[in-house]
């Protein structure tokens, strides 16, 4: 019984940090960072200040909690929608780099925050930036060691083509989010998935990407487009 009550407990703080990061993005998102209260983010959050507190010492704890969160569901989204057995490699690429890329500009503000301000910010979250690339570039150098072996692409270095693929993404959301690019989203998305699938050598065509890109836009992200 008191291990039945312990996990009530801790499911109820779990819950209740839940709300505050909740909270937090949104309000985030709608005043920025730099413009926003830890009181903003209680109120908005129906909790005391004391109980923010209890789970955070400051809002940039929240704010790395944040992206933390983002970049993990983004890349939890791209691998689970690419485990299809049956799919080609043109779709299973250009599935998981739409479904990621769709993450981060769901999440447009925040996203913002981190590649465009970190910087001007503080040290901590221009860290948290170079978490969220080095997270990106194992995944991407997985799927790469898998291509080669697999399907004998014959990557020569894999570290460094990770890399690059790592950064061309980014590089191109980060213009996109910060509007210095203005490319539609899902010219934007075709764009990225057809460079990078030239360079690796996979074989595709244009109607199979624009297909692909239409999945996962209609299903999960159609608000995305307006």
């Amino acid at each position: 019984m008191k291990g039945t009550n312990f996990t009530k407990q801790e499911n109820k703080k779990d819950l209740k940090r839940k709300n505050i990061i909740e909270a937090a993005t949104k309000v985030f998102s709608q005043k920025g960072y730099i413009d926003s209260s830890i009181k903003d983010i209680t109120d908005e959050a129906s909790v005391a200040v004391g109980t923010f507190y209890s789970y955070f010492n400051n809002k940039e704890e929240v704010l790395e909690q944040i992206y933390e969160e983002i970049s993990d569901m983004s890349l939890k989204i791209a691998s689970d929608i690419s485990m299809g057995e049956n799919d080609s490699v043109t779709k299973k690429f250009t599935l998981a780099m739409t479904c990621a890329i769709c993450t981060y500009v769901s999440n447009k503000e925040l996203s913002k925050l981190l590649f465009v301000k970190s910087m001007a910010i503080n040290e901590s979250l221009e860290r948290k930036r170079w978490e969220t690339l080095d997270k990106t570039n194992s995944y991407l150098k997985g799927i790469l060691e898998h291509l080669n072996e697999v399907h004998s692409f014959g990557i020569n270095d894999i570290n460094v083509t990770s890399i690059l693929l790592t950064n061309s993404i980014f590089g191109v959301i980060t213009y996109w989010i910060d509007e210095r690019l203005t490319s539609n989203l899902k010219d934007m998305i075709f764009s990225l998935c057809t460079y990078h699938l030239r360079a690796l050598n996979i074989e595709f065509t244009d109607n199979e990407v624009n297909k692909y890109i239409n999945e996962v836009l209609i299903s999960d992200y159609e608000e995305l487009l307006k």
